[in-house]
């Protein structure tokens, strides 16, 4: 006979954002309606449709390690890529906040589930490679490149950039030997991660799992793939209102990055050594309803779907939910398919916000921090606001939470996050009010 799936608690949380690192400067950030959208710094931007982004400044991966990991770290920063010195320094912070620094795990059941999103390569290490590879009239020759330009790439270029090198240095710092994988699904990553490394402890692969995500879009070859695939806002307002989830003016999404992560833990486990519970994860599902022109569905299948098969696993009906944190980046196509869906699911009767106004869109590192987001808002017995969402369209039927925060007796919430194909992933969460 199967045994009975095991509880899954939420011990650890860490963030590296634009509007705040750790949980206490992102949740003031968060009440207060920050926002971090601003122009660009990093790089000059001409030709596309906007130079707004949300960067983290100032950011030292260092900073945030463990003292004895310092060294390693330091000899390891030029193998990490921005994303990776993301998850690393997020990583970190939850492992420390479960209080798993001075050791007290078995090594062997600690594993990792993480999402990430397609690493690009800095501009100078690609570059004399290919432009020695170009004839007298300007014409590639990839000829040349091969046996001319690829030599003149660092041998560990590729280290740098593999999506599953988050993971690898973070199982590598933190001796996590048990089970490890990386889902590299857009901004369904981190959220479709979550539900897998639950479901690992669930079944008793795993005691415990470090699992979340982490993206850097603030980078010329990400906001080029960004504006050709029509995602970018076109606002020329003020910077700060730039990403207007579920507005009836939005007209795209700004690029953003950080890094969002949770400790998960066997409910047992986490008792018998006192840990501190935020919460746990009730249910995860996903969904697909892209179409055949690899656009996602107009109604929102896909985050219908996503979103009912976590609440079969959680044993919950629709109405139980006290909100749902939307994907809602400002686009005009995926905001209308994910309002349209959760009208269907929930009518207009459970709130619903989202937190990407004041940061951006993440990508693969979005669904693990709306979901710290959500869960530190429901230990305050608060859901947290939608802001520049001034005039909500008029054809989407949802309660958004806009403004400030709104007060809530019910602790249980819903994650969802889609991509621009089609892909969707739901987690439900039940909080712990008062732990934070």
């Amino acid at each position: 006979m199967p045994r009975p799936e095991r509880r899954v608690a939420i011990t650890g949380l860490g963030l590296v954002t634009p509007i705040g690192t750790g949980t206490g400067p992102f949740w003031s950030a968060l009440v207060e309606g920050r926002s971090a959208v601003s122009k660009i710094r990093g790089f000059p931007i001409s030709g596309l449709p906007t130079d707004l982004g949300c960067e983290i400044v100032g950011f030292d991966p260092k900073a945030h390690v463990i003292p004895r990991l310092k060294k390693p770290m330091a000899k390891s920063l030029k193998y990490m890529a921005r994303d990776i010195q993301l998850a690393v320094a997020a990583g970190m912070l939850a492992f420390v906040d479960a209080g798993f620094d001075n050791g007290g795990f078995d090594p062997t059941r600690f594993g990792l589930d993480l999402g990430a999103g397609l690493i690009c390569s800095d501009l100078d290490e690609l570059a004399p490679a290919i432009n020695r590879s170009f004839d007298s009239d300007g014409k590639f020759l990839y000829e040349v490149y091969g046996k001319e330009g690829i030599p003149e790439i660092v041998p560990i270029w590729l280290l740098r950039y593999l999506p599953n090198m988050l993971a690898c240095h973070l199982s590598i710092m933190l001796d996590c030997q048990g089970p490890s994988n990386t889902i590299t699904e857009s901004e369904a990553a981190s959220t479709l991660a979550i539900g897998e490394a639950a479901r690992i402890i669930a079944i008793g692969r795993a005691d415990i799992m470090l699992s979340g995500g982490a993206d850097s879009k603030i980078h010329p070859m990400s906001m080029v793939r960004m504006t050709l695939a029509g995602q970018l806002t076109s606002w020329h307002g003020e910077p700060s209102a730039a990403c207007r989830p579920f507005a009836a003016d939005r007209g795209g999404t700004v690029p953003g990055e950080g890094a969002g992560m949770l400790i998960l833990e066997e409910y047992e486990h986490a008792k018998a050594r006192g840990a501190k519970i935020y919460g746990e994860i009730l249910g995860a599902g996903s969904g697909y309803d892209g179409t055949p022109d690899r656009r996602l569905d107009p109604e929102g299948r896909g985050t219908e779907l996503a979103i009912k098969s976590a609440l079969r696993l959680a044993g919950l009906k629709p109405q139980e939910v006290g909100h749902i944190n939307a994907h809602g980046i400002g686009g005009v196509a995926s905001d209308r398919a994910e309002a349209i869906a959760l009208h269907r699911l929930f009518g207009s009767e459970v709130p619903v916000t989202s937190i990407k106004g004041g940061m951006g869109n993440m990508v693969s590192g979005c669904g693990a921090v709306d979901t710290i987001a959500s869960l530190l808002a429901v230990n305050h017995q608060l859901i947290p606001p939608t802001i520049n969402c001034d005039e909500l369209d008029s054809e989407f039927k949802i309660d958004l939470v806009r403004g400030s925060v709104r007060p809530t007796e019910n602790a249980t919430f819903v994650n969802t996050n889609l991509t621009r194909f089609g892909q969707a992933a739901a987690l439900v969460v039940r909080g712990n009010p008062g732990v934070v």
